[in-house]
């Protein structure tokens, strides 16, 4: 009996070991897998680019977040930060944080640490719930498989299959990116996965002696491996939608890239990567080039018929490689490199001169190549990065807070263009954060190619795991390099995808990497050894839990919860107020419009359409002061001074009113309308000094409309003439026609009556100022004591624009200054 009863004793702490290791294994299972959702789906989201988006995920991410602590809590894992990548990942939230307090548009700055506290997330998920090898290749796979997927859904939308909004225009494939430039560098990182895996897949076989479907089967179906052939195909998609961006500067990364792979590539994987690569390229080319060239002529049918002949290509390809292989080509091409290598090169000699020979002998096609490729698109970037130094020079410890460089630009752009981002990542978190923000950018790299270096070295001579670190590497400078001269790191996507490779690299040295003698041969064969599981030594004395960092993180992933979860619900009311509007529910989208205000304070949006709304409703108080706290929230913004000045004038705040219409210019001097908008606020606020009795301060405003000319002419002449021709966007600025319609009544008022006439008629020839010109001109004809001419200009104003009689009586009796 004593002995049943010890048993019983006995048995109780392993039961309860047994179901804290079960407990431990779910918890961790559930955050992995939701963590490689968190990869899998952002890019079917509009590559993760907008707000609304970006804020859901990070709910997601936190989520898994505590889940992943509460897993390291019933391991008493207390860790949080250790290694220099760790501080430094951790700290690019931490700036954007810092320096959103003195942003210069809070709710872009917001938005930017929402994106920023995502990648930390995902980042220190990565490098903290991968143990195991098989783990790591599978959240590789959640990116690869991915990738795969949205490769489809771009030609899919291209033949009008499937519908994404911005999906393929002008010929080029943009699919759930909606933006090509991003998608290719999505796509290179992606192809380099493929080749990867397509190499490390080469010893896989299906296990014929477990399944009795193959039992009897010839010798060459047991041995068929049906991997390399998947990934072949697979590869296909990717590199053949990535050269359907025609993206010019993706083209030229991967290229460089491309070489750098080979040059790091461990010896005996070069070859077999290098003539796969071949195989893929050849059959990726001619078949997107006939694809897109069908789908331009409508012919849907025909351009899948390319795409189908592109995959037997690449089916014949492998099986020409597979018999490469069995009569082991591979070894003699190995003796006889050199020999190989100088044939190659005259090949590529002859192709070179061949190419230079037509470019020279075909002027037209040298002049479309250089000016598509170099002069414009590099030039216009040059511009965006030297204005963002102006930038970074004018703010240079925090920068203008997450957003500022969208804020700002137009007040610091060197001629018209419109581009709310850098094109340019690094310069555009220098701008944005400032030196602050510049040196953890550079730490994040410095310290993740010094994590790259210390994990190719610590494998030793297994070809698999140098491989496996090389190609994270690669991966993660594909997408690094193309972020120096594009914004694609502003969709969210693809800057996962990124972080999470830095968390790769962070974690290989840790993790179970099994055999170390994998990918010896071609293959990279990866065998199954059994894991050894040591020991664990009872502990002397009973330890209790340690529940601080367990509450420490729950706290937090509840004030991200509640955080994003605030900005998400201000989105949907603020869609659900512009859907009442429209159904002119009033009272029920102004209560919407006003919580979204409330969840959300930061965002300038929301109260400059408060004003708006105030503003239509009679509510002129309400309006001003919602406009007022636009201001202060969106600093830099034209179009809210703009709408400020308005509202100062409805107030009869004339001076404040012609203070922000010149804010306005000042913030966006290569922009007509703000010089429209100013002249037009100095004229109201001549004629209403004039009818207050301050012809003196009447004056001085219509001056005012009077030198506008001279600003635009001496604004233009800054301009050289490389900048004139880069200026596309809008017409050069000259004087408008509502330019010449508020001269003119200046000039009446300042008793230049000829110079008057001469605007006033000018501005009557468009369709959008002809009425009030001849309300003007008629009341220029009174004073001449022409009646008659008056009363016949009077009634074609009305006809025009019904309602300016009511105006003629009041505007008629104001006094000529001179």
């Amino acid at each position: 009996m004593a002995k049943a009863v010890s048993k019983k004793v006995q048995s109780e702490p392993v039961r309860k070991a047994a179901v804290s290791l079960a407990e431990n294994y779910l918890t961790q299972q559930l955050a992995f897998w939701g963590l490689a959702l968190l990869l899998f789906f952002p890019p079917y989201f509009r590559g993760l680019f907008f707000p609304a988006e970006q804020e859901t995920a990070l709910i997601f991410a936190a989520f898994i977040f505590w889940l992943a602590w509460f897993w390291k809590w019933l391991r008493q894992d207390k860790s949080f930060l250790s290694h220099p990548l760790d501080y430094f990942v951790f700290a690019f939230p931490v700036v954007y944080m810092v320096s959103a307090v003195q942003a210069v548009n809070y709710g872009l700055a917001i938005n930017e640490v929402v994106k920023t506290l995502l990648y930390f997330l995902v980042y220190w998920l990565v490098s903290r719930l991968i143990r195991e090898e098989k783990e790591l290749i599978a959240i590789l796979h959640a990116i690869y498989l991915s990738a795969v997927g949205v490769a489809l859904a771009g030609l899919t939308t291209a033949t009008n299959i499937i519908t994404i909004r911005d999906g393929f225009l002008d010929g080029r494939i943009y699919s759930s990116f909606q933006y090509p430039n991003a998608l290719a560098s999505y796509l290179a990182a992606a192809t380099f996965l493929g080749i990867y895996f397509w190499w490390r897949s080469g010893a896989w076989q299906f296990p014929a002696g477990k399944n009795p479907l193959w039992k009897n089967a010839p010798a060459w179906l047991r041995n068929f491996n049906p991997y390399r052939y998947l990934y072949a195909l697979a590869n296909f998609f990717l590199f053949a939608v990535f050269l359907g961006t025609k993206s010019n500067g993706g083209f030229l990364v991967f290229a460089v890239v491309l070489i750098l792979y080979f040059i790091g590539m461990p010896r005996g994987s070069r070859l077999p990567s290098g003539i796969h690569f071949a195989f893929l390229a050849v059959p990726s080319v001619l078949a997107i080039w006939r694809f897109l060239a069908e789908v331009g002529a409508g012919r849907m049918g025909l351009a899948w018929l390319w795409a189908l002949i592109g995959l037997a290509m690449i089916i014949l390809g492998q099986l020409f490689y597979n018999f490469l292989e069995r009569k082991n080509l591979f070894a003699w091409i190995e003796k006889n490199k050199k020999v190989i290598f100088a044939g190659i090169s005259v090949v590529l000699v002859v192709i070179s001169a061949g190419m230079v020979f037509y470019l020279v002998t075909h002027g037209g096609a040298l002049k479309e190549i250089t000016g598509e490729i170099r002069l414009r698109n590099a030039t216009e970037r040059l511009y965006f990065f030297k204005d963002a130094v102006r930038m970074f020079v004018a703010r240079p410890i925090l920068g203008w807070g997450g957003g500022g460089w969208q804020e700002a630009y137009h007040a610091y752009q060197s001629y018209l263009y419109s581009s709310t981002q850098v094109h340019g990542h690094y310069f555009q978190v220098a701008v944005e954060t400032g030196m602050a923000g510049l040196l953890v950018i550079i730490g994040i790299w410095v310290s993740f190619l010094w994590a790259a270096h210390r994990a190719y070295r610590s494998t030793g001579e297994s070809l698999s795991r140098r491989t496996l670190v090389w190609i994270i590497t690669v991966a993660a400078l594909a997408i690094g390099l193309h972020a120096s001269i594009d914004f694609d790191l502003s969709l969210s996507a693809l800057t996962l995808v990124l972080w999470t490779m830095f968390g790769l690299v962070r974690v290989i040295p840790a993790i179970s990497l099994h055999g170390e003698d994998s990918g010896a041969g071609f293959g990279g064969t990866l065998p199954g050894n059994k894991k050894s599981i040591p020991k664990k030594k009872s502990p002397k004395k009973y330890v209790p839990p340690d529940h601080t960092g367990l509450i420490g993180a729950t706290i937090a992933s509840l004030a991200v919860i509640l955080f994003a979860g605030a900005l998400v619900l201000a989105g949907n009311n603020a869609r659900q107020a512009g859907e009442y509007f429209q159904q002119k529910k009033y009272n029920l989208g102004l209560k919407s419009l006003q919580k979204a205000a409330r969840l959300n304070p930061a965002d300038a949006d929301y109260h400059s359409n408060l004003a708006r709304i105030y503003y239509q409703a009679g509510k002129y108080d309400l309006s001003l002061a919602e406009a007022q706290e636009a201001v202060k929230r969106s600093k830099y913004n034209p179009q809210q001074y703009n709408s400020l000045s308005a509202l100062y004038y409805n107030n009869k705040k004339r001076g404040e009113a012609m203070a922000s219409a010149e804010k306005a210019v000042a913030l966006a001097p290569f922009q007509v309308k703000w010089y429209e908008g100013l002249a037009r606020t100095a004229d109201m606020a001549g004629i209403a000094a004039l009818e207050a009795g301050d012809p003196v301060e009447a004056q001085g405003y219509f001056q005012q409309v009077i030198g506008v000319p001279e600003r635009l002419t001496k604004k233009m002449d800054s301009l050289s003439a490389e900048e004139k021709q880069l200026w596309n966007v809008a017409p050069l600025m000259s004087v408008t026609p509502s330019i010449q319609l508020n001269m003119g009544i200046a000039r009446y008022f300042l008793g230049s009556w000829p110079e008057a006439e001469a605007d006033l008629q000018a501005a009557g020839q468009d369709k959008d100022s002809s009425g009030e010109a001849l309300l003007w001109l008629s009341i220029l004809r009174n004073k001449q004591g022409r009646a008659e001419e008056a009363k016949d200009l009077l009634n074609q104003a009305d006809a025009l624009t019904p309602g300016l009689k009511s105006d003629y009586e009041r505007l008629k009796k104001l006094p000529v200054l001179n």
